[in-house]
């Protein structure tokens, strides 16, 4: 698997959605059996509940994520197994049996034993609560009250896939990318910016009209786009030297790919302008990179021998079809954002949420 997919795989990208929906399932059926005085399952799921949300608030990291598809699997099974053997057969519970042995092939353990393991036990005891409970009349409430936990059961598990079939989607958009993103040649070393090792503007220029097709074919869904550069580095340059500003230059575009992901792409667009491509990044995503970005700058050193305060400005543009058709458009509606935080401060990103409209 790439290292594309290790990543979206990770907690916060499915486990963290999958969590919440246990959450609500657990919340929703507690308060039922509080109320209707079921208080050994209402303390199953109570325990369950409160776990979970410490689980939800505190684990935020990819290492985690194990931990968590653990808990929900074995968790989960055993407050089902004791819901179905409290309430009957029909309420909806059995389904969430057999969505458990789906959602453990999409989930990170390796160890081959747990893997197979827990899917077996988990359709043992499905098969085993199904010749039990199946032909019995329900042991609580109404049929109205089994078909309403029934269906809420069911439109939960749906719910689920769809989280699981969304988060496989971007894993195999985001492998495209990479796949495209390896697969360009560039014909001469002119190509590549020899101070930082970046794509320079021609290919860069290839890039974004690539995944303007990429686009059109519906490969991906949405492109962002930061345009950065270094405030007053002209000053640099004449004050201190090419040398530093060099070395400026340098620091300044490691601290960008920091900041960036693996299917991101960076290029140095001429002088002290940086371009960086976010494909499958909302709007908002991308200002929150560049304000990072931006924060990072400000509170680093950028040159070793000299103490020279640098800032940065950018400006960040979601693409457009409809009044973007070509590269230049892209780029142009980004850099109209950057001329207008270089115009009323510097050290800041605009976007379209804080832009007066200056025009260039």
């Amino acid at each position: 698997m790439s290292v594309i997919a290790k990543e979206l795989r990770s907690y916060p990208k499915i486990y963290h959605k999958l969590l919440l929906l246990y959450i609500i399932i657990l919340a929703v059926y507690g308060s039922m059996f509080a109320y209707s005085g079921l208080f050994f399952l209402f303390i199953n799921f109570a325990i369950c509940f409160f776990v979970s949300m410490a689980l939800y608030i505190d684990f935020n990291e990819p290492k985690f994520e194990k931990i968590i598809n653990l808990w929900i699997q074995l968790s989960a099974t055993y407050i089902m197994v004791s819901s179905i053997l409290v309430l009957g057969w029909g309420y909806g519970f059995e389904l969430f049996l057999l969505e458990l042995i789906a959602i453990n092939y999409a989930s990170p353990l390796k160890n081959l034993v747990l893997k197979i393991t827990l899917p077996l036990l988990q359709l043992t005891l499905f098969i085993i609560l199904y010749f039990t409970f199946s032909g019995l009349d329900a042991n609580y409430g109404s049929e109205t009250i089994r078909h309403i936990s029934f269906i809420f059961c069911f439109c939960m598990i749906a719910l689920k896939f769809f989280v699981l079939q969304d988060n496989t989607s971007t894993i195999s958009t985001l492998d495209i990318i990479a796949t495209q993103k390896q697969n360009i040649s560039y014909k001469n070393i002119a190509e590549i910016d020899y101070l930082t090792g970046l794509y320079n503007r021609a290919p860069m220029n290839e890039i974004i009209s690539k995944h303007f097709k990429m686009l059109s074919n519906h490969q991906i869904r949405s492109l962002a786009i930061i345009l950065c550069d270094i405030d007053n580095f002209k000053n640099v340059n004449d004050t201190y030297g090419h040398l530093v500003g060099d070395e400026v230059l340098k620091n300044f575009a490691n601290i960008i790919a920091t900041h960036c992901r693996e299917y991101d792409i960076v290029a140095r667009y001429g002088g002290e302008e940086f371009v960086i491509l976010l494909p499958q990044t909302t709007e908002s995503v991308a200002f929150n990179r560049a304000e990072e970005i931006r924060r990072t700058v400000e509170a680093s050193e950028l040159c070793t021998s000299q103490h020279i305060p640098i800032t940065t400005s950018g400006g960040v543009a979601i693409y457009n079809p409809n009044t973007m058709h070509s590269v230049e458009d892209f780029i142009g509606k980004a850099d109209t954002y950057l001329y207008e935080a270089k115009e009323t401060g510097r050290n800041q990103i605009i976007w379209q949420h804080n832009a007066k409209g200056l025009a260039k």
